[in-house]
């Protein structure tokens, strides 16, 4: 078990010579979690915002007669 552990925080940091792979794996994946969450966030807001434009647009809209086919007119 002595491959796991270090003596220092450099050491630590180096990850034994694989830090920068680790790190910055590590960085893309936390920047690609950010991202995804801003996305989210931002569709969120815009499906707020139109659902709150459709229901001003329905309130001030009559509503419409469904379009009958012939076989139900007929009954």
């Amino acid at each position: 078990m002595s491959g796991l552990t270090w003596e220092t925080l450099s050491a630590w940091l180096a990850m034994g010579g694989y830090g920068l792979y680790v790190w910055g794996s590590l960085g893309m994946c936390a920047a690609v979690f950010a991202g995804e969450l801003l996305s989210l966030r931002a569709q969120r807001r815009a499906l707020a915002k139109d659902d709150s434009q459709a229901q001003g647009a329905a309130a001030q809209t009559p509503a419409r007669r469904p379009v009958l086919t012939q076989q139900e007119q007929d009954a």
